[in-house]
């Protein structure tokens, strides 16, 4: 049923698509409030307020036990000046001043405000008006999952800009409720990043399938469609009738399969897989492969 609504959406147009959540400021320092730069960004891997020790023993704060530092780089230039000699338009010699310029390299170490005692956050977030309260079903199916789940860890405790799924430690990371202005927008989201934990040998092993899932290669695009189809199927089942919802869950489906080059037949090969996924999460017997 969800699928045939899902093509019959399709088949009107193209839908634009928009991020559900608000975002909260890039990764900062906590003392200048200035960004760090994109690749600082890159390997800091992690969006928020960060303070060096020296600013934070200033500032009165101490570090958590066990927190580790992240790594930013600084690179610049210093500029130093040398007396010379050189010979002048009389052939004599005579002194000079020469600027030389050597490059520099620096790293330093920095901490997560979340990992800092005694200090306040200063982030401000794009101000937002949530809906309502959580809603009963959606959490039951999200937290049944989780506790049914050994090793599975689902994080929304943080703002955060990004929503994923990371096998490496099997966790599932998505923004706070409090940064949806549509509560089932957040459960959309939160639907969506659960679907992916199922593709494991010891859930519904889809691993075989995903073998080259690289950003935006076809494995990649495929479990993509997966996953928005299984949340589409569980806000069915949850009962999360949000048209708003379901129109930004087709836009992100036309997305992806424009990046498959429109296969429409990929969208019934990925039901199936989001179907099993569904019921999985649901604690109830996945279908056959018939």
């Amino acid at each position: 049923m969800v699928t045939d609504r899902v093509i019959e959406q399709m088949k009107k147009g193209i839908i634009p698509w928009h991020r559900p959540w608000t975002g909260t400021a890039s990764t900062i320092n906590y003392v200048t409030r200035k960004p760090y730069s994109l690749l600082n960004q890159m390997i800091l891997g992690r969006e928020g307020e960060w303070l060096t020790f020296k600013q934070l023993k200033e500032l009165g704060g101490s570090i958590k036990k066990g927190s580790k530092a992240g790594i930013v780089t600084f690179y610049g230039k210093y500029i130093y000046t040398k007396e010379e000699t050189e010979e002048n338009e009389d052939g004599e010699e005579a002194p000079v001043i020469k600027e030389y310029t050597i490059p520099v390299l620096r790293y330093y170490k920095v901490f997560h405000i979340s990992d800092c005692t005694g200090i306040e956050s200063k982030m401000e977030r794009e101000p937002t008006a949530v809906a309502s309260e959580p809603i009963e079903r959606a959490e039951e199916i999200i937290n049944d999952y989780i506790e049914r789940e050994e090793g599975l860890k689902f994080k929304n405790d943080e703002p955060s800009n990004r929503a994923f799924y990371r096998p490496s430690d099997d966790s599932v990371v998505v923004p706070m409720l409090s940064q949806y202005s549509v509560t089932e927008e957040y459960y959309s989201t939160a639907f969506h990043e659960l679907t992916p934990s199922t593709m494991t040998e010891s859930r519904c092993k889809r691993m075989k399938e995903n073998k080259n899932a690289a950003y935006g290669s076809a494995d990649y695009s495929r479990e993509e469609l997966v996953a928005e189809l299984g949340s589409a199927m569980l806000c069915t089942i949850a009962e999360l009738n949000s048209e708003k919802t379901f129109k930004n869950s087709v836009a992100y489906i036309q997305g992806w399969l424009h990046a498959l080059e429109n296969d429409n037949k990929m969208i019934v090969w990925a039901a199936s897989r989001a179907e099993k996924a569904a019921q999985y999460i649901l604690g109830e017997k996945p279908m056959s492969d018939e």
